[in-house]
């Protein structure tokens, strides 16, 4: 059976500038996964897409940081933040 917030679920690169969202799963290899942690895309954490084009700007724990749609694919978010 799977979680209702499971069905939320969509990757980052899916968000639309101006838009929220809550980082809930990497998806990526383990080094991917722990640089991305590094960089502030923790499970959990409140990320807000800037801007969207070849590279995704967003802002997550007070930074900004450039991602390509390749790497923002493997950050699975739930769109319902509060």
């Amino acid at each position: 059976m799977e979680n209702q917030n499971t069905e939320r679920l969509i990757s980052l690169h899916e968000v639309k500038p101006g838009q929220r969202v809550r980082v809930q799963r990497l998806s990526g290899q383990p080094g991917l996964c722990h640089r991305l942690r590094e960089m502030g895309f923790c499970e959990f954490a409140e990320v807000k897409i800037l801007n969207s084009g070849g590279a995704m700007l967003c802002q997550v724990c007070n930074s900004k940081v450039c991602l390509s749609r390749q790497l923002a694919e493997t950050i699975l978010v739930d769109t319902a933040v509060a």
